[in-house]
């Protein structure tokens, strides 16, 4: 599979983004743990982006500093990510039928061979 560019994975820079397989309309069967984590880590991104929100509307231009809270923000997407990726791919119906199919198959050749 080539590589190409993920919309969701921070650049490290604009020039050269980083490359990650992708595949799309896949899902993840996240443990519940997992998706515990991953709810936790959302509502702390959410909660750090509205407070910057806030911050930009009511702060003065030139004595406000965004970074500190960009970068955690960052940093909780970032993780939120591994912990998703990290979920293994549900299988597509196809997958699963093509298996089971090939287990039917087998079985059947095993019982006609004894």
């Amino acid at each position: 599979m080539t590589p190409t560019v993920h919309p969701h994975v921070a650049h490290s820079s604009p020039s050269f983004p980083q490359l990650v397989p992708m595949q799309r309309n896949r899902a993840r069967c996240v443990s519940p743990a997992d998706g515990m984590a991953l709810e936790k880590l959302a509502h702390a991104i959410e909660y750090l982006t509205d407070e910057l929100t806030f911050e930009c509307m009511t702060a003065q231009r030139d004595a406000f500093q965004p970074a500190g809270a960009i970068a955690a923000i960052e940093l909780l997407k970032k993780r939120n990510r591994e912990i998703y990726l990290a979920c293994p791919i549900q299988p597509t119906f196809g997958e699963r039928l093509r298996s089971w199919l090939g287990k039917a198959h087998q079985s059947v050749h095993v019982s006609a061979s004894r």
